[in-house]
């Protein structure tokens, strides 16, 4: 790896306290961070996305953060080239990136190792391919695909239909074989990842203490400005945890204990679905929060 390409990774579960770790290794560094969150790129969602205060944002430049209104759809495409730049404009001022979030796909985007089938405008086509591929008579799909993919049809028996379609699915919503992707994106980028790791029991109270300071900031009033504006919780960027369970209690159909407990919980889950996430990405070096900045530099200076 050449070192000047690198860019490292502090990921992790929600309230695991990424951010700090992050900014201390870029004071160390004399980095930047790239904030990989998909709902701190919304403009509005302050509070309910834990977004870095102002004063950590003085400490060090951020990037990614209030980048669309809220209402305006954003995929891990989007991120991933938005992000890319950022990262090549701070390489270009002789600084290190560091990338923070636990957004998995805006990640993996990133890093590419997005499958296209998820990538931004091709999946809104995929009704349309499978309707193109449907009128392939089955015996014949293999052909189809040797056709345009010889490498990928060479390694697939005629009879894996489900990797076979994938595949042809992959060419005609992308114009590029499978082949030529790397597991369906562009070529990886170089890049160090920790993911750092708390007790469960630990990290369930830190939710709940983060919450309680959130409620304490104008979690409520925050949400209300979206739901007196007639937005819904279906709306880009509010589809999230934080916000769309307020909008039963503003419409007087439940209580506000119930709204909290049910932000605490989704929460819980969040991180369980994160932790389940990360595991099965190889890339990512797990390590103890309370030893993240450590680990981290360490694995670092090894990769230069």
């Amino acid at each position: 790896m050449i070192a000047e390409e690198l860019y490292l990774v502090v990921a992790g579960p929600t309230a695991a306290g990424k951010t700090d770790v992050a900014i201390a290794i870029a004071q160390e560094l004399a980095g930047e961070i790239v904030i990989a969150d998909s709902r701190q790129v919304y403009r509005g969602l302050d509070i309910g996305t834990a977004k870095p205060t102002a004063e950590q944002r003085s400490a060090v430049q951020h990037h990614m953060i209030d980048v669309v209104e809220v209402g305006v759809p954003y995929t891990a495409a989007d991120y991933a080239c938005d992000a890319g730049r950022a990262i090549t404009k701070i390489h270009e001022r002789g600084r290190t990136a560091v990338v923070c979030g636990g957004t998995g796909f805006y990640l993996a985007a990133l890093a590419g190792q997005l499958d296209p089938l998820n990538n931004g405008s091709a999946a809104r086509d995929r009704a349309r391919v499978r309707s193109r591929i449907e009128g392939i008579p089955s015996h014949e799909r293999h052909a189809a695909l040797a056709a345009v993919d010889p490498p990928t049809a060479a390694r697939l028996h005629p009879h894996d239909s489900q990797r076979v379609e994938r595949a042809l699915e992959v060419y005609l919503l992308t114009g590029e074989p499978l082949s030529s992707q790397a597991i369906g994106g562009s070529a990886l980028r170089p890049h160090v990842a920790v993911w750092l790791t708390r007790p469960r029991a630990e990290l369930h109270q830190r939710i709940k203490d983060r919450l309680a300071v959130m409620l304490g900031l104008g979690l409520e009033a925050e949400a209300q400005r979206f739901f007196d504006a007639g937005l819904s919780p279906e709306t880009a960027g509010l589809d999230t945890i934080g916000y769309q369970e307020w909008w039963p209690y503003f419409a007087g159909r439940t209580g506000r204990t119930q709204v909290v407990d049910e932000i605490d919980r989704a929460t819980r889950q969040y991180a369980k679905r994160q932790k389940t996430w990360f595991r099965n990405q190889g890339a990512y070096e797990p390590v103890p929060a309370v030893i993240g900045f450590e680990s981290a530099l360490a694995l670092w200076e090894a990769a230069q």
